[in-house]
């Protein structure tokens, strides 16, 4: 199976590098794309996962936009550049199936995008249909696209912490805040797939490494992003959305409507608070 050397810690052989075409700069997740070449030559990684590399993670919302926007267009550059090869490739299929969901991720924004945008035209068209249809078209929806998140979340959660009410008490959150990025994350994508090359803006870093540490005093100066109105935007559709479900009597659909409600004002209201 493919992984991806993700830039944090790694160890390399010269030997794999040179094989695989070296480090090439058409693409932000350079490292992502040199992981896919070198597995593509037949060189194979080792995962050593009691091997720990602290990192800082963006602690002020509009850097972790900045990164996960550098990632998200990042790796829909690398798709565009080597999904053709992996798919021509001489590999297992379930390589190549597992490759191309792996390169594709961030595509699930774009989609979400347009989930955000059907909720309200899909509770007014929802008032027409009787609730068994709604129960066999909802049930198998949300067990292959929400569920598998939930799984997936869970799994990892309880196999880094051994600590499965955790994961549970923070999944909403986690939710919430994937929603939120979303805007954010899926013009990335659309712009690693029809725009060109662009420059590689650097997560800012605060050097904050203790909980008592405050990170506001090494800030770094951040414009207005027009995304962010965006954002927030989208937040108030959904207090709108909700109103109309709760003036329906749709409370089934509510807690799901409260977390792109949650998630899109977070995002935009936290970044725009922290721009000024």
């Amino acid at each position: 199976r493919f992984f991806n050397f993700n830039g944090t810690a790694g160890m390399w052989r010269k030997a794999t590098i040179v094989d695989a075409g070296g480090w090439q700069h058409d693409t932000l997740t350079e490292d992502m794309d040199l992981s896919f070449r070198a597995q593509l030559k037949g060189w194979r990684f080792v995962y050593v996962p009691d091997a720990l590399a602290p990192a800082e993670i963006p602690c002020e919302m509009n850097s972790f936009k900045t990164q996960q926007f550098r990632w998200a267009k990042g790796s829909a550059q690398t798709a565009k550049k080597l999904l053709p090869i992996v798919l021509k490739a001489k590999i297992p299929l379930h390589v190549k199936i597992e490759a191309l969901f792996h390169l594709t991720n961030n595509f699930a924004y774009l989609f979400l995008i347009l989930l955000a945008l059907l909720q309200l035209p899909n509770m007014v068209l929802r008032q027409q249909m009787d609730r068994p249809e709604l129960l066999l078209l909802d049930v198998p929806l949300f067990a292959a696209t929400s569920g598998s998140i939930v799984l997936f979340y869970l799994t990892t959660h309880r196999a880094l912490y051994n600590n499965l009410w955790e994961a549970v008490r923070r999944l909403p959150l986690a939710m919430a805040l994937g929603i939120g990025l979303s805007l954010n994350n899926a013009r990335a994508v659309v712009e690693g797939l029809v725009g060109g090359q662009s420059e590689f803006v650097r997560t800012p870093k605060h050097g904050v490494v203790r909980n008592e540490e405050k990170w506001t005093k090494k800030k770094y100066r951040a414009g207005k992003n027009f995304f962010s109105l965006l954002e927030v935007g989208f937040g108030l559709y959904f207090v709108g959305t909700i109103a109309f479900g709760v003036w329906l009597g749709a409370w089934a659909s509510i807690p799901f409507l409260v977390l792109f409600m949650a998630g899109f004002l977070y995002v935009g209201a936290l970044s725009l608070y922290q721009a000024r």
